[in-house]
Formats: C-alpha cells, structure tokens, sequence
C-alpha cells in the first residue's frame, strides 16, 4: 500500500492521543485497566508529538509511528493504525519500510507487544521473533541476516 509520511507537530497532539485510546485501550484495560488521567499524563509526557512519523493515505492522517534510534537498535516505540485501515496492508508496508532502514544501517529492530495484543502474530509475521517477555509484554527483535559469504580458498 502506498503512503507518504510527515513528522508530527504540535497540533497533532490531540488527533495522536485520540489515535492511540482507539487502538490501544482495549489491551492497556486488560492489562492493567484504564487511568485516563495516567494515560493522558503518560502519552504527554513520554510521547512528544513531533517524535512521531504521520501516516497519510489519499491526503488522510490515518496512523502514525515513532522510532528511536540507540546505539546498536532500532526500537519501536509505538505503531499506531486507525481502525478503518487495519488489515489493508498499511501496517506492513509501515513495519517494511522501518526494516528497510534498519537493514540499510545494520542495526536490528525490536520492540514490546502487549501479550493481550493480537498484534503480536502481525509482527511475527513480518520476521520478529520473541526474545524475552515479562507479565505483561513480549519483547520481540527482527534483525536482517546478511548472506553468507563464500570463503576464500587459501592457497597453501
């Protein structure tokens, strides 16, 4: 699927949050339940508007994503599909295009999916594997593999 990409600004502070309760209030409620303040507070706090990437489809704000880059990964932070375009393949053209940068600067990618996330077969799909979990998340990586290269006969 094609999308064009913008970095968030301040103004999409409000469209982000209302995004992310959207898709993402469900699984923290049967995690953890719901604290709308601590939510709210949190995603302010932590999720600074022009981190984020803005997804657009036929000149439409339909998801958005944030990704950090450390010394030696890539993590995603979040991916964040509005309800009406999950399952079209925007998700996986999003997830390739993160694995296409992380491939070019060799750094593996990984994040955390809540295990109550059915989310979690998406990524496996697309290559990640989990590596470790806790009570509430899986932490998953996907890392490319480079081909094996051949070795040099050694004369001798």
């Amino acid at each position: 699927m094609d999308f064009k990409t913008r970095q968030g600004v301040i103004a999409d502070k409000k469209w982000l949050y209302k995004l992310y309760c959207s898709t993402m209030r469900a699984y923290i409620e049967q995690t953890w339940g719901w604290d709308e303040e601590f939510q709210r507070k949190g995603f302010q706090t932590n999720l600074h508007p022009t981190k984020f990437r803005i997804v657009i489809v036929n000149d439409n704000d339909v998801g958005a994503y944030l990704v950090n880059e450390e010394n030696n990964h890539y993590w995603l932070e979040m991916l964040l599909v509005c309800k009406k375009m999950q399952g079209k393949g925007l998700g996986t053209a999003i997830i390739k295009k993160i694995q296409a940068q992380s491939e070019k600067n060799d750094k593996p990618l990984k994040l955390s999916v809540l295990k109550v996330n059915p989310a979690k077969e998406f990524y496996s799909s697309l290559g990640f594997c989990v590596c470790d979990q806790d009570e509430s998340f899986f932490k998953m990586k996907w890392a490319y593999s480079k081909p094996i290269q051949p070795m040099k006969k050694s004369r001798g």
